[in-house]
């Protein structure tokens, strides 16, 4: 996001009038940023993705994980990210330092969205099939 589209950036979302379209684009930007900024996958489930009560961020944290897997290979970092997490080069102490992540995707699938596809999308993830 450049500052001189910014407006136009805003726009995209909705009337710049109301609060949802500032939520949104908070959601989006929220995303992008944990996205680009991801060097390590396992940082991603520990600190960009772990939601806690006490972050600014909190009561977004369903729509900026459902905008984070609209990147198509946003679901793969998680998975590599959980694959780090859970090697040998991790103690438990730093895994239970990403609770907030495993809340946030224990409340998903307890209110029937999943981490799989985002809310609202569309399509199918590579490698899956439907039962027949």
């Amino acid at each position: 996001m450049q500052p001189e589209n910014f407006d136009k950036d805003v726009k995209s979302f909705g009337d710049r009038r109301y609060k949802k379209t500032w939520i949104q684009a908070l959601c989006r930007f929220e995303a992008m940023l944990s996205y680009k900024s991801c060097l390590d996958a396992w940082a991603l489930v520990a600190v960009s993705l772990n939601f806690t009560p006490d972050r600014w961020d909190y009561e977004y944290r369903h729509q900026i994980l459902d905008e984070f897997l609209m990147y198509s290979d946003g679901l793969e970092l998680i998975r590599e990210g959980l694959e780090q997490l859970f090697s040998s080069d991790f103690d438990s102490q730093e895994r239970e330092n990403a609770n907030g992540f495993f809340r946030l995707v224990e409340e998903r699938e307890g209110g029937g969205r999943g981490i799989g596809v985002a809310a609202g999308r569309t399509g199918t993830i590579t490698g899956t099939r439907t039962a027949a």
